[in-house]
């Protein structure tokens, strides 16, 4: 939680490059999470509620944007997740959280669990065969991925 309360802070000191859709409804984030078959962490619930989906200066983080999971879009995660799972079987234990614009997707995986048993962020590159992919681990949790995401736009 140090992390997203550090990445929390900085989004809020730089306001004016924040673009987001209001915090998500609690109902709403139980819902993503039945839709998709997961426990979020905490700190990404935390995300959830305080920003729904975040876009800070170029970096685009998804979230829930809004209840109709079907007739939304980038950058909500449920609808993007269900997407790819449906157009090119991305396996079910990856949830999406990023696109880098280079072919690469970061995800929440729920098979690579840290030591508090919250899912690591590993990537993942659609159109690639399971076997292909290293999902290499990119982070430990949701927060460090934020604040460095966060670190990285303001320099």
């Amino acid at each position: 939680m140090e992390k997203y309360d550090k990445a929390k802070r900085i989004i809020q000191e730089n306001d004016y490059l924040v673009d987001d859709f209001g915090g998500a409804q609690k109902n709403s984030i139980e819902k993503a999470q039945k839709i998709l078959g997961v426990e979020f962490p905490e700190d990404y619930k935390l995300f959830l509620a305080d920003f729904g989906a975040l876009t800070f200066g170029s970096i685009e983080i998804y979230g829930v944007c809004k209840e109709d999971f079907a007739d939304s879009g980038i950058p909500d995660t449920v609808w993007a997740t269900l997407n790819e799972r449906e157009l090119i079987q991305m396996p079910k234990q990856l949830i999406i959280l990023y696109n880098s614009g280079m072919g690469e997707l970061y995800c929440m995986n729920f098979n690579e669990l840290n030591k508090e048993n919250e899912p690591q962020i590993t990537s993942y590159y659609p159109g690639f065969s399971e076997e292909a992919q290293r999902n290499e681990i990119l982070y430990d949790n949701f927060g460090s991925f934020l604040l460095d995401m966060v670190m990285e736009e303001i320099g």
